[in-house]
């Protein structure tokens, strides 16, 4: 099995009761670290959910697929529609640029680099961006591999039992 097949497995045999605990537990971790404009995404294949515990206290942004290589982030508050790879996005009629911190969903982590599902977007955008990127993740995702150079460090992954930086 590859990798990323591995990581996506591991992390959908989480029973629903630990994976809200670990949710929980990563949430409280990453609450610090929270100001002005946040960048999201709503989750998919059982990745960590910070959307649902941060959406009614923040003032969140979230990625639309611009085209086969971009994403760009906009506003939650906006009308929202099923985008390629089953994701929800906003409409996208204002986008915001000068986001303050990312939380970035992880397929699989080895230090503070991520995998994502391949196609680069996240890696893309974050190299152009000043704001704090933070990965989200549970300890059952960590797998050691090569990392490429046009893989971003992360400023930090956080997992329910710790801050990697």
């Amino acid at each position: 099995m590859d990798k990323r097949k591995e990581c996506i497995q591991r992390r959908s045999s989480l029973t629903n009761s630990k994976r809200i605990e670990k949710e929980k537990a990563i949430t409280n971790c990453v609450l610090p670290f929270l100001k002005g404009k946040i960048g999201t995404y709503i989750p998919i294949r059982y990745e960590v959910d910070v959307y649902t515990m941060f959406r009614d206290k923040f003032d969140l942004y979230i990625p639309k697929m611009l085209d086969d290589t971009t994403i760009a982030f906009y506003s939650d508050h906006e009308e929202k529609s099923k985008g390629p790879f089953s994701t929800i996005e906003p409409i996208g009629i204002q986008e915001v640029k000068d986001l303050d911190v990312i939380l970035v969903p992880v397929v699989g982590f080895f230090g503070t680099y991520r995998m994502g599902y391949g196609k680069g977007y996240y890696d893309r955008y974050l190299i152009k961006s000043s704001a704090l990127k933070i990965g989200v993740a549970f300890d059952v995702q960590e797998t050691n591999f090569d990392i490429k150079p046009t893989d971003i460090k992360l400023d930090m992954i956080i997992t329910e039992s710790r801050i990697l930086k």
